[in-house]
């Protein structure tokens, strides 16, 4: 799953259009180092706007600090300025929005669920706060919710790059519990094709799509875990294939070590990512796609690991095959690394 805070880009836009902040150039410039990705310089010029006690522009400069705060990983500064926002402009959807935001990074899942309804309640159209709160129950498992707030987001606006990877994403979650249920993939493939689905419509109709070559990517391993599963016999589909005379078992010589990163340990996140890896014929991992997402630059962090291993392939009458297994990572606190 892409890093959720790229789409905060977005909020510049949403709300730069105010009279208010072209009448304030400090605050302006605040905005525009914001919009650039330079969030410290950022910081330095709103942390200064907030001391002025400016009663009139106050709930835009925390708002924005608190969006540079988020991309800084000060999680807890974050979500400081935008309550503080919010209780100066309780009606204001935008900011509830961001609020939620702040939740979810802080892996507050009941919290950001609030604040997304707020927002809602405020604005039914913001597509914003469906696609958050549709991502925290995706990472809560609740793939109904999620998938629906996934399509609420797209209906809403059409090129919304991220409300196609949520709804691509919970699909390939929903594949992955089915086969955890006991189905085999075969049977659950129709997953798989709608996640495809998903990701080449937002390539053909995406505006200023900043994931467009991750998308790409993306469907390109879908469609080989597709195709894969979709000529593979049944035994040959589960974690541990059955097994006979004429078949050599696969041998895993080195597996990478994982990372906990800050991000989620500061949120205090914990959990387990399952990733598909296709181990090919050729002796390398040649594609990935979690199965069980985690979030928090964890997901990313089991695909790195994933793709490092080493092993002996599958051999079958003396030849090599390519085989897919679930690979499981689990991640807890006060974990380093392993």
């Amino acid at each position: 799953m892409k890093s959720l805070y790229k789409i905060t880009l977005l909020f510049a836009l949403l709300v730069s259009t105010n009279s208010i902040f072209a009448q304030q150039t400090e605050l302006q410039k605040g905005i525009d180092y914001y919009r650039l990705g330079k969030n410290n310089e950022a910081v330095a010029v709103l942390e200064k706007l907030v001391k002025t006690k400016n009663k009139t522009d106050e709930p835009v400069v925390l708002n924005f600090l608190g969006l540079a705060y988020i991309q800084t990983k000060s999680l807890k500064k974050a979500r400081q300025v935008l309550e503080k926002a919010v209780e100066l402009d309780p009606q204001n959807a935008v900011l509830r929005a961001n609020l939620s935001y702040a939740y979810l990074a802080s892996n507050k899942l009941n919290k950001a669920q609030a604040e997304a309804e707020k927002s809602l309640q405020i604005d039914p159209q913001f597509y914003m706060a469906y696609y958050f709160r549709g991502t925290s129950y995706l990472w809560e498992a609740k793939f109904d919710e999620a998938l629906s707030d996934a399509e609420k987001s797209i209906a809403l606006n059409g090129g919304f790059s991220s409300g196609y990877a949520l709804k691509s994403d919970t699909l390939v979650a929903l594949f992955g519990n089915r086969m955890a249920s006991g189905s085999n993939a075969k049977n659950e493939l129709e997953y798989l094709g709608k996640a495809v689905e998903a990701l080449e419509t937002c390539v053909k109709v995406c505006q200023n799509n900043p994931d467009l070559q991750t998308q790409r990517e993306k469907i390109e391993s879908l469609k080989i875990f597709y195709d894969f599963f979709n000529r593979e016999k049944e035994d040959s589909l589960v974690q541990n294939p059955i097994a006979d005379a004429t078949t050599s078992p696969l041998k895993i010589t080195y597996k990478p070590r994982l990372n906990y990163n800050d991000q989620a340990r500061n949120s205090f996140v914990t959990g387990k990512i399952v990733v598909a890896v296709l181990f090919a014929s050729t002796g390398k991992v040649t594609q990935t796609i979690v199965i069980k997402p985690l979030g928090y630059g964890l997901d990313q962090e089991a695909i790195r690991a994933a793709r490092g291993i080493r092993f002996s392939p599958v051999l079958k009458n003396g030849k090599p095959v390519s085989v897919v297994k679930m690979v499981e990572y689990s991640f807890s606190i006060g974990q380093k690394a392993f």
